[in-house]
């Protein structure tokens, strides 16, 4: 588990560490420096044979960078340093840093866009980012664009300090230009920003390091820290099953879902619970659907329910439908259910009147959009809901039309209603009632077609239903959908990958998980 704070947070941990408990903050600034190089050396990005650029701007960015050249050139690197500012406007533990370098072995510059600057960006085979921090905001001026501009045309691996130049904030904003970085390599704690797009493309791979700030740290923020969970973070002793186990043991799931057009999607997402491993499943589905389906998937339970003119379900079903969730150990709606009338209607009452874990999807999202969100309050048991952007929008509109829902939409959307919230999208994360926010790492770019989120509503209420009892059931659930498309991607690529595709992946995907404990 990583955590990434905002970048005021990271300012107030920062200060605590030097005000408050009294680490110099040139000792913090050489224990980044370290950090970064130990980085550039575990992951084989320099060779001393080869030139590393070591690009530094004003306050303590620049000053890791005169930490970082110091340190590779006594490796025996050859570093030059191209500076943003005058030796005579270096301040406080940058000077300090700066004094040190020993300029008999480093070429220090101030830049002034020479032809042959600009060749050593080109010719660079390591270029260090340390031009500008966190606290970066405005536009981007010269020298700064143009440095920028200049690496983001070389070949050169691209390493940034904390965030990548030109990243101005929490929400993944970025000032063009912005560096491209290949690595950033982020000190003590990550930076929101870097979790979101665009500045999430802009960041390469990221590797927070431990520079010695205290450990009750965070208790001294107002914010949540955003959580990044791994897989590590999913231990397969977490994820077992008893010796004794048999299919009324480990997971009854009910899905709700399908109408003319979309009987796909409902069988979507029951194959993808009964591949994440629910013992039974069973689909309640219009009468003239239910011979699609049992032929279809063979191993669901499939219910005929009373249907309406248009072949979706109709009010009819409601006893039907309330009696067979009191089986269940998790229900889920929404796929493909359509948005008849009287459809949307069956579905808010079924979802106010359930008493089961409930997993809210798709067109049942639609049902409940605006005022009828209240009636996720009178619920009594625990429930998710998982739109896409597009779902939020409608879910909870802004007064900004334009405005991308976010992280902080999500968390509040959960805290006042009392439900998690699976924002999907690059990446996807989970908000709980009680604001605490973790992001999914797993997944890509041909996770962007249709039936997707049919099969995540499968694997979350597969998992829940056998797990329900592990605080971090959810968040696995939404990091084995993306792993499960990760599987394909060597074979489908971005362009080929369909969600039958990830449905046939679960079982690799979920491979270590349920052994019974030796």
């Amino acid at each position: 588990m990583k955590s990434f704070l905002s970048m005021a947070a990271n300012r107030v941990v920062d200060s605590y560490a030097i005000n408050t408990c009294g680490i110099p903050g040139a000792t913090l600034m050489q224990n980044a420096g370290d950090q970064f190089i130990q980085q550039l050396e575990i992951h084989k990005m320099i060779e001393k044979q080869g030139l590393v650029l070591v690009l530094a701007g004003k306050g303590n960015n620049g000053g890791d960078g005169y930490v970082i050249a110091s340190g590779l050139a006594q490796r025996g690197y050859q570093v030059t340093v191209i500076q943003t500012i005058e030796e005579s406007n270096i301040q406080g533990d940058a000077l300090h840093h700066y004094r040190l370098l020993d300029h008999a072995t480093i070429n220090v510059e101030l830049w002034d866009n020479t032809q042959e600057q600009q060749h050593w960006i080109h010719e660079a085979d390591l270029i260090v980012d340390a031009l500008l921090g966190t606290g970066i905001q405005g536009e981007m001026r010269s020298p700064y664009s143009d440095i920028i501009d200049q690496c983001n045309q070389s070949k050169a691996t691209i390493v940034s300090v904390d965030v990548p130049s030109g990243v101005t904030g929490d929400l993944g904003q970025i000032l063009e230009p912005c560096i491209r970085a290949d690595y950033t390599i982020s000190m003590g704690y990550g930076k929101q920003g870097c979790l979101f797009e665009p500045a999430r493309s802009h960041c390469g791979e990221i590797t927070i390091v431990d520079i010695g700030f205290p450990d009750d740290s965070l208790s001294h923020i107002k914010d949540v820290p955003l959580e990044e969970y791994i897989e590590s973070d999913y231990p397969p002793s977490n994820f077992t099953r008893s010796v004794d186990s048999h299919k009324y043991s480990v997971g009854k799931v009910y899905i709700i879902a399908g109408a003319k057009g979309y009987t796909g999607a409902a069988l979507l997402a029951s194959t993808a619970a009964l591949r994440s491993g629910a013992g039974l499943v069973k689909l309640a589905i219009p009468k003239s659907l239910g011979g699609i389906a049992e032929t279809t998937s063979l191993e669901t339970i499939v219910e005929y329910m009373p249907e309406t003119p248009g072949q979706s379900l109709s009010l009819e079903a409601y006893p039907a439908i309330l009696e067979t969730c009191k089986w269940a150990d998790v229900v889920a709606i929404g796929p493909g259910i359509g948005r008849e009338d009287e459809t949307l209607e069956l579905i808010r009452r079924l979802i106010e009147n359930i008493d089961r874990p409930l997993v809210i999807d798709a067109d049942a999202l639609y049902a409940i959009r605006g005022l009828d969100l209240q009636v996720l309050k009178q619920r009594t048991a625990p429930t998710i809901i998982t739109p896409h952007i597009g779902e939020f929008k409608k879910l909870a509109p802004s007064q900004d039309e334009e405005a991308i829902p976010s992280w902080k939409d999500a968390r509040d959307l959960a805290k006042e209603y009392g439900a998690y919230v699976l924002l999907k999208g690059a990446p996807s994360l989970i908000a709980s009632p009680k604001g605490k926010v973790v992001v999914n790492r797993s997944g890509y770019a041909g996770m962007a077609t249709a039936g997707s989120g049919d099969v995540l509503t499968g694997v979350l209420a597969s998992l829940w239903s056998q797990w329900g009892s592990n605080p971090d059931v959810l968040n696995f659930a939404m990091h084995i959908h993306g792993k499960a498309a990760e599987l394909n991607r060597a074979e489908k690529g971005v362009l080929g990958l369909i969600a039958s595709d990830i449905v046939n992946s679960l079982p690799r995907a979920l491979k270590e998980y349920g052994d019974i404990p030796a």
